[in-house]
């Protein structure tokens, strides 16, 4: 199945580089690292890309879509998402056109705050194995976060996961590791055109379906794709409850999403 390259680049900036948002707020290390910029970031992807910034703000890291209330220090061109995520991939550079200068301390070089989080972040995501159980904790949380923003952002994206997306019932879809980390999917605008999937990085209370993974261990293993959903589902690992065709359409876009995380 080949990989839409407009909706790479928005799992990219949302997914990606949306869950620096949680590994500054897990990792101590990463958040004083954030501390040293104070700074707000727009990439904007023409050609139909993502158009966002990103906020580093005392040490909290947020990715928003760009509105002209967010005042910007730095501004950045991708001339197509093609562009943009062969940057993600330290394989191009943006073009500046606002803060050339701030730029090139924010991502010019490889011991850059922005660069030394990113590379770290993605290397910890990545590992298979680790010095204690709680590294091993955090680098399967990341990825969970990073899992819920890419099925919402695949899903609104993706031109067959968009199928599957305007087919889930409108209201919240929980998900989680149990007494371990929790987000929400917010699914708004019907079956038309105007349906979207929202990814909210913590637990709502309007729940109208519900997927829960027993443990860190099973959603490490079924992130990995060492474990299987139905099986882990049978056995009780995976606790899946509620209106079970969001959860269906759910699973539908999961299933799609490890080829743009990869």
């Amino acid at each position: 199945m080949a990989i839409d390259v407009k909706t790479l680049a928005f799992v990219n900036f949302y997914a990606a580089m949306g869950t620096l948002e949680k590994y500054v707020e897990y990792d101590e290390n990463a958040r004083e690292l954030a501390k040293r910029q104070n700074i707000n970031v727009r990439f904007k992807v023409l050609g139909g890309g993502p158009d966002g910034v990103l906020i580093f703000d005392d040490g909290k890291v947020t990715a928003l879509p760009y509105d002209k209330s967010i005042k910007t220090d730095i501004v950045l061109i991708c001339k197509d998402p093609e562009h943009f995520n062969k940057v993600v991939e330290g394989k191009a550079m943006p073009i500046p056109v606002k803060g050339l200068f701030k730029t090139l301390s924010f991502m010019g070089n490889a011991k850059s705050p922005f660069m030394v989080l990113t590379d770290n972040m993605a290397k910890l995501m990545r590992q298979k194995e680790f010095t204690d159980p709680a590294e091993r904790e955090l680098s399967t949380k990341l990825a969970f976060y990073a899992m819920v923003a890419g099925i919402a952002t695949v899903g609104n994206h993706d031109p067959i996961a968009r199928y599957a997306m305007r087919r889930i019932k409108n209201g919240e879809i929980i998900l989680g590791i149990r007494d371990v980390c929790y987000a929400t999917l917010v699914k708004t605008g019907g079956n038309g055109e105007e349906a979207k999937l929202a990814c909210v990085r913590q637990k709502l209370n309007d729940g109208k379906a519900f997927m829960t993974f027993d443990s860190v261990d099973t959603a490490k293993g079924l992130i990995d794709g060492d474990l299987d959903a139905m099986a882990c589902i049978s056995s009780g690992k995976l606790d899946t409850r509620g209106h079970m065709l969001m959860l269906d359409n759910v699973n539908k876009i999961l299933n799609i999403v490890p080829k743009y995380l990869a």
